[in-house]
């Protein structure tokens, strides 16, 4: 009984070691993706220069803090990730909402 416990903590220690990178890897992600949304609205003229320079430093901001929480111990905690991706969904928001204001460059 006792090695089966013990296989299991050790199964499960190693998943969450393996799924850790990979949330950190989404936030990643979701920062291309929206680099991305940013200059896809610009070419098309969907934004402005003036809020896609004001899209881009917030998008800045976001990539320092992931950098930053990041440096101070190596990961993004649970703390950590959620407090980015909620800043990640507010900044989504910001960029579908410049994108169909109706303004164009």
């Amino acid at each position: 009984m006792m090695k089966r416990n013990g296989l299991g903590m050790l199964a499960a220690v190693l998943g969450l070691t393996v799924a850790l990178p990979a949330v950190a890897a989404e936030a990643d992600k979701r920062q291309v993706n929206q680099q991305q949304r940013i200059k896809q609205g610009v070419k098309s003229g969907e934004l402005t220069g003036r809020e896609a320079v004001r899209l881009e430093r917030q998008h800045r901001a976001v990539q320092r803090e992931i950098r930053q929480d990041r440096r101070d111990d190596g990961h993004l905690d649970a703390a950590e990730r959620a407090r980015i991706d909620a800043k990640q969904d507010a900044l989504s928001r910001r960029i579908a909402r410049q994108k169909h204001d109706g303004q164009s460059r």
